[in-house]
């Protein structure tokens, strides 16, 4: 008999019955050290499934809903399970007999409902065939987004524009890792060296792209000579944007799991870097990826602490402060699926009042003549330019100001006021800012 334990589908259906049903965080669930106890082809097929159905959901309950109308009458686990092998049939090149009996044999070994899966799955079967699934015109379902946001964006952005933003969330990231950047050229050659397609990036001198099996890639970098560590591009420009200069002081606020604080460091190579993070299990991620790099950062000195921001009382001021404030998340959905099913528009409104408490609080601690960085991935205005907005309408000492460097250029809103986009850059969406205390 399969072992509960082990069997990759089973530990699927859990995943996503606590990321539906409980509201729990896919990347807090599913994680490096939950994959090492599969072999590669399971890695493979938990990390498909798992994102395939949180990418497709509201199709799939669509397709559904034309052969059990009743889905209340079924627990987390069938639904799950019966969404899997929907899945399967539709987006996976698994045989049709083997999706279907996959998902039979689940039910019985955890006591589900055996028949009730096998006749659904049969009649799926019997009216379409291998890619033949009809395609729903309307938007939230066939892109599997909530119709309040795709709302809000086509009011922002327009109907087409929309519709590029939702196709991108809806395609796989690449696997992004930021580098020294005079490093950058060799990263390259060595990856390439170990059968891995590498590049650089378009924006950030410091990021290179990979493809090939995730699990692979991070043993070859482990193995590695070099510098490096897990960022999306858009990520690594929050770093860029602050210039860090050599033998500065920053602050880094909110800083798990410290890349931003790892980046900055090795764009200013010597100097002082104060991160603080309030979550305990975050913090302990802040502190071991800082340990695993400190060796390649000899000249700058990293302090980590365990405190809330709005408890934070030092009385010294930094050169450059960095606040990537806790948002919505709306920027990054490509990335982590479940966010789309997570997010309200209320808390949008309540995490915007919250982050302006958060920059009134981090804006007292820089040096006259400093820059702080304001950023989220977030692709919503009350979280970024209305926000930024009220700020400078009350503070008249601070005033937004652009980045020396050229490739902030098709990023620009406005003067030091930047927005990415995945449809438009390729990187997650964020928002940042550059403000200057006169």
């Amino acid at each position: 008999m399969v072992s509960k334990s082990q069997n990759p589908r089973k530990v699927a259906v859990d995943i996503l019955n606590n990321v539906l049903y409980k509201k729990k965080s896919l990347k807090y669930l599913f994680t490096e050290k939950l994959l090492s106890n599969f072999k590669d082809i399971d890695k493979a097929f938990l990390t498909e499934i798992i994102y395939g159905v949180l990418r497709n959901l509201y199709y799939i309950d669509w397709l559904l809903e034309i052969f059990f109308k009743d889905k209340e009458k079924l627990s987390p686990f069938t639904i799950n399970n019966l969404r899997i092998a929907i899945y399967q049939l539709i987006f996976m090149r698994v045989p049709d007999y083997a999706a279907v009996n996959e998902a039979v044999n689940i039910e019985k070994i955890f006591g589900g409902k055996p028949t009730v899966v096998n006749g659904i799955l049969r009649n799926f079967l019997r009216k379409y065939s291998k890619g033949s699934a009809p395609e729903c015109q309307n938007l939230s379902i066939k892109y599997s987004h909530p119709q309040w946001l795709i709302d809000r964006w086509i009011k922002r952005f327009g109907v087409e524009e929309t519709k590029n933003i939702l196709k991108a969330n809806n395609e796989k990231p690449p696997f992004t890792i930021a580098v020294k950047p005079q490093e950058r050229g060799a990263v390259i050659d060595y990856l390439t060296k170990k059968g891995f397609l590498a590049k650089a990036t378009s924006y950030s001198p410091a990021a290179v792209t990979i493809e090939g099996q995730i699990q692979n890639i991070l043993k070859t970098l482990h193995e590695s000579p070099f510098f490096w560590i897990v960022q999306d591009e858009a990520s690594q420009l929050v770093c860029f944007l602050l210039e860090p200069k050599e033998g500065i002081s920053v602050l880094d606020l909110c800083a798990s799991p410290g890349g931003k604080t790892i980046l900055t460091a090795v764009l200013m190579e010597r100097g002082k870097i104060l991160s603080i993070e309030k979550d305990k299990g975050r913090f302990k991620t802040l502190k071991d990826n800082i340990l695993r790099v400190k060796k390649f950062l000899p000249k700058v000195e990293i302090e980590a602490h365990l405190i809330d921001l709005f408890k934070l009382n030092i009385k010294e001021s930094f050169d450059g402060i960095i606040l990537d404030a806790p948002c919505s998340s709306t920027g990054v959905i490509r990335r982590n699926p479940d966010v789309r099913y997570r997010v309200t528009e209320e808390e949008i409104f309540r995490l915007s009042n919250i982050q302006m408490k958060m920059l009134e609080k981090a804006s007292k601690f820089l040096k006259r003549d400093g820059i702080l960085i304001y950023s989220v991935c977030s692709t919503e205005p009350e979280e970024g330019e209305f926000l930024i907005d009220k700020f400078l309408q009350k503070h008249k000492e601070f005033i937004s100001i652009n980045s020396v460097y050229p490739f902030f250029e098709s990023f620009y809103l406005k003067k030091g006021i930047l927005r990415s986009f995945p449809h438009k850059h390729g990187t997650d969406g964020f928002f940042m800012v550059r403000l200057s205390l006169r």
